[in-house]
């Protein structure tokens, strides 16, 4: 079998991990709360499969939850949300977006926004007009930490 999993070696000499350099994962679901436990997982699978340490995995799962629910807090009714994940050499990095009627991104005054910051080594937000959806764009963008916080 050519793929034997994160740090195995697979035909040709190269380690199964640095087949996925640059991988990128999208899903795109309603942006729903009951939809993040869907992404929670995703978050697991794709931290795993890049060689994160299990509290780094973890804390991607933590960070990746507070984002989905940000993003779906302020969704416009029936959005969809659509949640990205790139692997490269850095690490990871993950960006959700959603249809919104709020003109401004998440306050980073909030709980929630310290969350991000404490669990992700770069956190990011904008909203920018979207005017062929009547309403505005929110994208949230987190670099996840190949080492746990703490």
């Amino acid at each position: 079998m050519n793929d034997e999993g994160p740090g195995g070696r697979a035909s040709g000499g190269m380690p199964a991990v640095d087949r996925l350099l640059d991988e990128v994962i999208e899903l795109r679901l309603p942006a729903e709360t009951y939809q993040i436990p869907l992404v929670r997982m995703l978050a697991q699978a794709v931290a795993a499969r890049a060689d994160y340490g299990l509290d780094a995995i973890a804390d991607a799962k933590m960070a990746v939850d507070e984002a989905c629910a940000q993003v779906v807090s302020t969704a416009a009714p029936g959005a969809a949300m659509t949640c990205q994940f790139t692997v490269s050499p850095d690490g990871i990095r993950f960006s959700v977006r959603t249809r919104t009627r709020q003109p401004e991104p998440p306050s980073e005054r909030s709980f929630g926004w310290h969350v991000l910051t404490t669990l992700a080594a770069n956190v990011s937000a904008r909203c920018v007009p979207d005017p062929a959806e009547d309403g505005y764009a929110l994208t949230l963008d987190l670099d996840l930490h190949r080492e746990a916080s703490g």
